[in-house]
């Protein structure tokens, strides 16, 4: 019989180690790495341990994007989002609640942090690109020569 554990992602946090926000980078990269791995936990394979010690660095996670991404914009479709990023961290599962409820949690965190990631990524590649380029004016060619082109090559 092989080990489940072999194949099963590392617990995110160490001796129990609870992640504040403040701790968190906002790094995208490591932020969907984290997702990714918690949507690749199993059920039957994974402790009820191992699904709390993740909720705590994705809730983390996902509070830091949700800071970044949603509170810049005022739109209803941004409301909706916050307002199911504030029912998702308000329900943690208690002690008392069943692995499956908790593992079920774990997974909406995820795959809203999966979104959050998304939305971030959009929003700095849109300031990062660079304005369209523009026809000079015609009152820019006759200060140029009659050179449009960079360099002052002529017009072909």
């Amino acid at each position: 019989m092989t080990d489940p554990s072999t194949n099963r992602p590392s617990e995110p946090t160490a001796n129990g180690v609870d992640f504040r926000v403040t701790e968190l980078p906002l790094d995208i990269e490591t932020a969907a790495r984290t997702a990714d791995a918690a949507l690749q936990l199993r059920l039957g394979t994974t402790t009820r341990r191992e699904i709390n010690a993740w909720t705590v660095e994705l809730r983390g996670r996902v509070s830091l994007f949700a800071e970044e991404v949603l509170d810049h914009q005022h739109s209803t479709a941004t409301r909706a989002a916050r307002w199911e990023v504030d029912q998702l961290l308000a329900s943690t599962p208690g002690d008392g609640v069943l692995v499956f409820s908790a593992y079920q949690h774990l997974r909406d965190l995820a795959r809203l942090l999966r979104w959050l990631v998304a939305e971030y990524r959009k929003r700095t590649e849109a300031a990062v690109t660079s304005p369209l380029p523009t026809r000079p004016s015609p009152g820019a060619l006759a200060e140029n020569n009659g050179h449009d082109l960079p360099g002052g090559h002529p017009r072909p």
